[in-house]
């Protein structure tokens, strides 16, 4: 069966196909404006579904970025603070001064020197309680704490425990029959013998801050999976040092001293400030140490002096340790940068157009919109001839 053509047919056919091609032009020319592949889901839900996790994904890796970024930051303060404290205080300034006083030929200077000493314990004391931000940098995870402060009697305390505490002996650690945890103290019955040295092991061994670095943060029955996140808590007696060590003399005796840095320094420059002022000579008046024995000031100068060194090579340990950290934290870094790019290209991929396809498809969508405006005028003036005759 033929087919009637007609006026009116002509122009709803007319009409229909006019209207395609306007949407087809308009289509184009806001992907040219948007530059954008799609402006809905419904436009095309595969790339948009893919689109949306690939942006889920990068949005948790800027906020590892920003997580990082912080902690760089924070460690880089606490290397230059542990650099200043090992190269400038601890290695320049304090051993330098206590060479002088024991090796000084007249030592007439010691009781000077005694003060230079108690100043850089206390400018290493100032210098470890520096701040990033408004929390304090080697405070645990107590960041508003302030860390090192000088106790009642003149000690070094750590966040109100005092540093200079009991340790356990090696043969103490491996009784399992009468743990040393139990051991009371004989000057004070209710309290325990290590209690001081529990509280700053606790301290360090249970106090964490863990942030999603991007090293997949995860959980196993409600508890964090350490290994999958990144501990950025800075316990400052860690660092430079808690409780007591023996040192030997030349002589052969064994005395007790401090292992806190701080706490070695503001004993030497003790020591030293006690000498006579005209001919350096050391101080009659005994000292006690930890353990109960008595030393001579000069005994106690010696062993603080070897002392010194032992705890300015721990720090130095713990400092290599530190930056090793802190290299990582920078590596990790550029990996999180190389993955947001490399995610950022694939949604890129996605949701932006090809913009020599685009224009492409706009020259040819606006040829076919003017042509079929040039066919609508050639039908709309033959209709009208045909109504006329």
């Amino acid at each position: 069966m033929i087919q009637r053509i007609t006026t009116n047919g002509m122009m709803n056919r007319y009409k229909t196909n006019l209207m395609k091609s306007y949407n087809t032009l308009a289509t184009a020319i806001e992907r040219v404006t948007t530059e954008r592949n799609f402006n809905s889901y419904a436009e095309n839900p595969t790339k948009a579904a893919q689109a949306f996790q690939l942006r889920r994904n990068r949005w948790n890796v800027e906020n590892q970025i920003a997580n990082t970024k912080q902690v760089v930051h924070k460690f880089q303060q606490a290397w230059d603070c542990l650099d200043d404290t090992y190269q400038d205080l601890g290695v320049k300034l304090g051993k330098y001064s206590a060479l002088r006083a024991s090796n000084d030929a007249d030592a007439g200077g010691r009781t000077a020197l005694g003060q230079v000493l108690k100043g850089t314990a206390e400018s290493v004391m100032q210098t470890m309680n520096a701040k990033y931000g408004q929390n304090f940098v080697f405070s645990g995870a107590d960041g508003e704490r302030v860390p090192f402060e000088w106790g009642p009697n003149g000690e070094v305390m750590y966040r109100g425990m005092p540093v200079d505490v009991a340790v356990p002996t090696e043969a103490e650690l491996a009784d399992k029959t009468n743990p040393w945890q139990d051991i009371p103290d004989p000057n004070d019955p209710t309290k325990k013998k290590y209690q001081g040295y529990m509280d700053i092991v606790n301290s360090i061994e249970n106090e964490h801050t863990f942030v999603d670095l991007g090293m997949g943060m995860k959980e196993d029955n409600g508890q964090l999976i350490e290994a999958s996140a990144f501990d950025t808590a800075l316990n400052g007696a860690d660092f430079i040092g808690y409780g007591h060590r023996t040192v030997t003399l030349n002589s052969g005796k064994e005395v007790m001293v401090p292992k806190n840095i701080i706490s070695i320094l503001n004993q030497m420059g003790d020591v030293y400030s006690a000498c006579s002022p005209e001919d350096g000579s050391y101080s009659d008046t005994p000292i006690t140490t930890a353990d109960g024995k008595q030393v001579s000031q000069e005994e106690m100068a010696e062993a603080l002096e070897k002392a010194l060194e032992a705890s300015l090579d721990d720090v130095h340990s713990k400092w290599i340790a530190h930056d090793t950290r802190s290299t990582f934290i920078e590596t990790n870094a550029d990996r999180l940068d190389s993955l947001d790019d490399s995610l950022n290209e694939q949604i890129t991929t996605i949701e932006d157009i090809d913009p020599a396809d685009a224009i492409t498809a706009l020259m040819w969508a606006q040829y076919s919109y003017n042509a079929a405006l040039r066919i609508g005028t050639n039908l709309l003036s033959q209709s009208l001839i045909d109504y006329m005759n």
